[in-house]
């Protein structure tokens, strides 16, 4: 969701008249409705639990930060390990949603064990209970977009491992295409969602570091 008015602002400037539905949907949900010609597209994770019959299109990466309030005794860190982050008071997406099984799955890859004290399968949650204090989170870095730059909020990169995580458009793998589905390929070519995230400097950069798992 953090992306989808990248997505919007292409299309609507190829297709000023079109109308633009856009539904919050699991990976599963996507799956079905594309099978089934409900909807034209998907914007999902392109390698963890790949969607099948799907041609895809990849439109940025996600990496992973720790959130907490400007006075947790971690906020003054530039970086933060994993086992450190799962150490903390958390509130994270619940396992229903794709989001969470990746940071589980970063988690174990570090023999690491999630254990939240609060889940939610709405990012809207997550985030009151951040502003709250009691609580942290790890979200993705593309969170701030649609937050802001709130003074209040600290973002702290998380390494060891460091992970990012290919996202995009998938579309049913089917020919001929609709005229819906061939218009929204052709208005995302040479898209690059994230040059389109840099421009806003509420998204946490990058680190510089060669320790990078896929």
């Amino acid at each position: 969701m953090a992306s989808v008015s990248f997505l919007s602002e292409r299309f609507h400037m190829e297709h000023p008249d079109g109308t633009i539905d856009i539904r919050s949907m699991t990976s599963r949900a996507i799956q079905h409705g594309l099978d089934t010609f409900e909807i034209d597209g998907g914007l999902t994770y392109l390698e963890n639990e790949p969607l099948e019959n799907v041609q895809r299109l990849p439109l940025y990466h996600e990496r992973y930060v720790f959130v907490c309030r400007a006075d947790h005794p971690l906020a003054d860190r530039r970086t933060l390990t994993w086992a450190e982050a799962v150490s903390q008071s958390l509130c994270l997406l619940s396992e229903d949603m794709q989001n969470r099984r990746i940071l589980n799955g970063i988690a174990a890859s570090a023999r690491l064990t999630m254990r939240p004290s609060v889940v939610s399968n709405s990012f809207l949650a997550v985030c009151a209970h951040i502003r709250n204090g009691l609580w942290c989170s790890i979200v993705p870095h593309t969170f701030f977009y649609i937050l802001g730059d709130k003074a209040d909020l600290v973002s702290i990169e998380l390494v060891d491992p460091y992970h990012r995580q290919a996202l995009g458009l998938v579309i049913s793998d089917r020919s001929p295409q609709s005229p819906m589905t061939k218009a929204l390929v052709r208005s995302l070519q040479g898209a690059d969602f994230d040059a389109d995230f840099e421009r806003y400097a509420a998204v946490p950069p990058a680190p510089s570091t060669s320790s990078i798992t896929r």
